[in-house]
């Protein structure tokens, strides 16, 4: 900056005109507890400063009749374009076991499986699980109770009239002999030996003959 050179800035309450004869300089950070003298130049907040008049213990500020600013941070920027995809990282650690569903005809026995694991009683429905400490829990059934009995429903069609003509069933087999019948009564005698008619003039078979003899 050239020396003897006059500045001006508006900072609101009119122009006021500043001489930087001896040019700026720079005094670091600011602090409240140094003296300042016309031309000191400070950072403060993010922005630079220079001072107007010899002061003490003001805050830098824009409109500031104490302070001039030189230079302050501009508004955010955009966002800028994505990145290119990095590596791919290593792979993680193998996370524990899953529990698993086990399953038969029977109730687990403590052997059965480890702790963490389900078991399914494929014969009752009962689930069991988890398995805890070596323990299985007591299980529950997986089968609702029977619910009522439903209405009963319409009759339904009358079905077509089957064949009538069958072909004949074979021969049934012989029955038994039945018993034997009452005895039938004696036939009576007459003169020399010869069977005695019945009232119908059977003689039992025998031809009768004349009692009297030939003749």
């Amino acid at each position: 900056m050239s020396t003897g050179t006059t500045y001006t800035s508006d900072v609101g309450r009119g122009t006021n005109l500043i001489s930087y004869a001896d040019g700026f300089r720079y005094q670091g950070t600011w602090s409240s507890g140094t003296s300042y003298s016309v031309g000191d130049l400070v950072e403060y907040s993010g922005a630079s400063y220079v001072a107007r008049t010899a002061h003490s213990g003001q805050t830098p500020s824009s409109g500031s009749a104490y302070w001039q600013v030189i230079s302050q941070a501009g508004s955010a920027g955009g966002p800028g374009p994505a990145g290119a995809a990095g590596p791919q990282g290593p792979s993680g650690p193998t996370g524990p076991a899953g529990s698993t569903i086990l399953y038969g005809i029977g109730d687990p026995q403590g052997v059965t499986g480890v702790d963490g694991d389900y078991y399914l009683n494929t014969n009752s429905n009962y689930f069991f699980g988890p398995k805890a400490s070596g323990v299985w829990p007591p299980g529950f059934s997986l089968v609702g109770p029977l619910g009522p009995s439903g209405p009963t429903g319409p009759t339904g069609p009358t079905g077509p009239t089957g064949d009538p003509g069958g072909p004949p069933g074979p021969t049934g087999p012989t029955g038994p002999t039945g018993s034997v019948g009452p005895a039938g009564q004696a036939a009576g005698t007459v003169n020399g030996g010869v069977a005695e008619s019945n009232t119908n003039g059977d003689y039992g078979g025998v031809t009768p003959i004349d009692a009297g003899g030939p003749t």
